[in-house]
């Protein structure tokens, strides 16, 4: 699959974002006035250092649960890297009790070919101008339209059949960002053997960090107008605490 580059098209990168997930639900808990994340790592992207965190309440987890990250590295093709997954911390305790309950997830991923590659603010709209040229009719999505996106579209198939894959609509969540806000279903099965359709939403956002475009993927248990209402508020928060935790560089002499 072709990779990015400076001014090329995205919209042909999305076959890969649309691979099934195994989600489960957890429970909000109340968020502390000062912790607004609970894990930080850093990644380097091509020879340039970012700084990973994820909002609250979600752990980077592929040290915890390194045979389910390395199932999920390996779906996203060898032409993408993935960096970090994050799922919600009840949800690890669930998992590591051998619950199969779904959850909601968030990971981050680059891909490879376009990791030297350095990127602008121009490069970001650009890709979300050839998005909206190449995809006619494409809704342009706010979180004050989910409720009525959900009252006018059908989106009964994915109850219903494996495969199904629709995007909802085009996003701007933050700055020097664009995302898609996407619904599938797969078969899923449990540890018992049981099969059902397993629907989810997603947003899928491009962002620009440190000259780098990082492709984070947020994704929640169900398509519903609550769970994308979440997703789209989740990718918000996610897009501010990575451009806060990584500021732009500096111009050749500025101070």
């Amino acid at each position: 699959m072709p990779a990015q580059r400076a001014g090329g098209t995205t919209f042909r990168n999305l076959g890969f974002l649309l691979l099934p997930l195994a989600l489960a639900l957890t429970t909000a808990t109340p968020l502390p006035a000062q912790q607004l994340y609970e894990t930080q790592l850093m990644a380097l992207v091509d020879q340039t250092p970012i700084v990973l965190e994820a909002p609250f309440p979600f752990v980077e987890v592929s040290r915890n649960l390194p045979e389910i990250f390395a199932q999920r590295r390996a779906s996203i093709g060898a032409s993408n890297r993935l960096l970090a997954w994050f799922i919600p911390r009840l949800a690890l305790k669930d998992l590591l009790d051998d619950k199969t309950d779904r959850y909601r997830s968030l990971q981050v991923q680059v891909q490879r070919d376009a990791e030297s590659v350095r990127y602008t603010p121009a490069d970001i709209k650009k890709m979300r101008a050839e998005i909206i040229r190449d995809t006619p009719g494409i809704t342009q999505l706010g979180l004050d339209d989910v409720d009525t996106l959900f009252n006018i579209m059908d989106l009964s198939p994915f109850k219903k059949r494996t495969g199904a894959q629709k995007i909802l609509g085009l996003a701007t969540l933050g700055e020097d960002s664009y995302t898609l806000c996407i619904a599938t279903s797969a078969e899923g099965v449990d540890l018992r053997g049981a099969r059902q359709i397993e629907a989810s939403v997603s947003c899928v956002t491009h962002v620009l960090i440190k000259d780098k475009i990082l492709v984070l993927t947020v994704t929640g248990p169900e398509i519903s107008a609550p769970e994308l209402d979440n997703a789209m508020r989740v990718t918000a928060k996610w897009i501010a605490l990575l451009r806060a935790a990584n500021p732009p560089p500096k111009a050749p002499g500025g101070k």
